[in-house]
């Protein structure tokens, strides 16, 4: 599946490329980040961790989120809101606090 990256939200830190495990996030002449290669990508969502304005998401698999689902998030201090959207717009919100973590 691999991740998209959408250049008009990207800040130019370049979290994405220095966490990227398969050193595949590459900057273009603007700073912004690119994938270097989709079909090498290892879905390991690091990048959409990693970046703090959610220009980055995860392509789910048709089983998840049909053909064109995406799974995004955005963080805010320990709160992670997780967004999975499916091709048709339909959204499943998982909110995760790591303040909240060990008390299951």
């Amino acid at each position: 599946m691999g991740v998209i990256i959408d250049q008009s939200k990207c800040a130019r830190c370049g979290r994405c490329s220095d966490i990227c495990p398969g050193n595949l996030i590459r900057k273009d002449g603007d700073n912004k980040a690119y994938l270097k290669r989709q079909g090498d990508c290892w879905s390991c969502v690091s990048c959409v961790k990693e970046c703090p304005v959610g220009a980055i998401a995860l392509i789910l698999p048709p089983e998840l989120g049909g053909s064109g689902g995406r799974l995004t998030l955005t963080q805010d201090g320990s709160v992670t809101r997780w967004v999975a959207e499916s091709a048709r717009g339909v959204q499943t919100v998982i909110v995760t606090d790591t303040k909240e973590a060990n008390k299951y």
